[in-house]
């Protein structure tokens, strides 16, 4: 059972680093796009990436005990994620009313590789739990 535990939380936190730090650089480069600032703050980053490990450790958990049976729960940690990224990009986009039609296909598309990444997350967890276990 602890083999299957630490499986479930080493899943949960590979996944949520790299999905976590893949993330991040693209909601850069979606604020680049919409005109705002190319600093990066350590702090917000690494929030960034403990958010995304702590949504996934529950339903890893599930999952490793429960012999990769049951992953909604990592769905529904997924599916949370959504909340804070509309909230951030919000904040991080601003008003768009006075950018060319070209950095609006920018801002759109990669704000949508923001949340395609969110939807990758559970699924590499999953992966990860079951190869692991």
């Amino acid at each position: 059972m602890t083999r299957r535990l630490v499986a479930g939380v080493g899943s949960a936190v590979v996944a949520g680093v790299l999905v976590g730090i893949v993330s991040r650089l693209l909601m850069r480069v979606t604020t680049l796009a919409a005109g705002g600032s190319a600093g990066f703050s350590w702090s917000g980053s690494a929030g960034i990436v403990v958010l995304y490990v702590a949504a996934m450790i529950p339903g890893a958990l599930l999952v490793a005990t429960t012999g990769g049976r049951r992953s909604w729960l990592l769905a529904s940690g997924a599916a949370f994620l959504c909340l804070p990224a509309i909230g951030v990009a919000s904040e991080e986009i601003g008003y768009l009313g006075d950018l060319s039609v070209v950095r609006l296909l920018a801002v759109g598309l990669s704000g949508a590789a923001v949340f395609a990444t969110l939807a990758l997350l559970p699924v590499l967890t999953l992966r990860l739990v079951r190869r692991s276990t």
